[in-house]
């Protein structure tokens, strides 16, 4: 039986959202937030997605994420991208700002309002660094050990990257990572030894291979991404296309200005050579007195 991708957002949200599976969550979020022993989390509360059931499994690209609140009451959002369509930066600042708001009731106090976490599980490259793994909070721009708020983290995690490099089977985001991927059996082997949260997944994962039902499911958003990135690619071409008909007409046009301007140039020097003012001169061929005190 082949074996389903993790990184299906679907097959994902069975395996991470489920309040029965909540230690796989809990051993996940561990791994990515790389918290101090002390900090670790005990238990979280999955917050049901209700989404998932009111819009249904085969909207175009439904967003299929996962909420859950600490005990700290600390909320946390993860979401996975399998297409990139080149508005990452601005859509996980809106859909951390809606968590963060919605936690206010009215007449709460602002203190009331918790540490907001989103991660993103992106299936291309995003971030301009070599780094898989980055974080970011609000600092001061010149300087740079100045926070002004740990209220708001905002994680990304690219598999592109990760795939480039040899995981290492210490580091607990690695073992989940490898999980995620498409691994071969010896190294996902190791990572489940090393966590017995992953083992669980893997167990789990197979028996949802099993449902005709699941893989309906399954199948209904591969088709999704597969449209996704169709309308996307055509989207693009088209863009070329019509970018390159009016790069010929800018072209032209910028052509002919340039001549103009060069001209004007002419016209300015051959008439200051005859001892005209600029003044007379910017009359006399219908430009601004800047622009003739502009030719040297």
């Amino acid at each position: 039986m082949k074996r389903l991708k993790v990184k299906n957002d679907f097959i994902f949200q069975k395996i991470f959202g489920q309040a029965e599976n909540k230690e796989i969550l809990i051993s996940f979020l561990n791994a990515v937030l790389e918290l101090e022993a002390h900090k670790r989390l005990e238990d979280v509360e999955i917050i049901e997605n209700t989404k998932l059931k009111k819009e249904g499994i085969n909207d175009k690209l439904g967003i299929l994420d996962i909420r859950a609140k600490t005990m700290l009451g600390e909320h946390i959002n993860i979401e996975v991208q399998l297409v990139n369509q080149y508005n990452m930066d601005k859509r996980t600042i809106f859909y951390w700002s809606k968590m963060f708001t919605e936690q206010l009731k009215e007449g709460q106090p602002f203190n009331n309002l918790k540490k907001t976490i989103t991660i993103n599980i992106l299936d291309f490259n995003y971030i301009d660094v070599d780094s898989y793994s980055t974080v970011f909070h609000l600092w001061e721009d010149t300087h740079k050990d100045c926070k002004l708020t740990d209220i708001m983290e905002i994680r990304f995690i690219e598999l592109p990257k990760f795939r480039k490099s040899k995981p290492d089977l210490g580091k607990p985001l690695d073992r989940w990572l490898v999980f995620i991927e498409d691994s071969p059996e010896e190294v996902l082997e190791v990572a489940m030894r090393e966590e017995p949260a992953i083992a669980k997944a893997e167990n789990i994962l197979e028996y949802l291979g099993s449902l005709d039902e699941i893989k309906r499911y399954y199948e209904s958003r591969e088709m999704a991404v597969h449209d996704e990135i169709t309308r996307l690619v055509g989207a693009r071409e088209e863009g070329l296309q019509e970018g390159m008909e009016k790069g010929i007409e800018k072209g032209i046009e910028k052509g002919l200005q340039e001549g103009i301007k060069i001209r004007n140039i002419q016209i300015v020097k051959n008439m200051r050579s005859l001892g005209m003012k600029d003044e007379d001169i910017a009359k006399s061929i219908g430009l601004m007195i800047d622009e003739v005190e502009s030719i040297k």
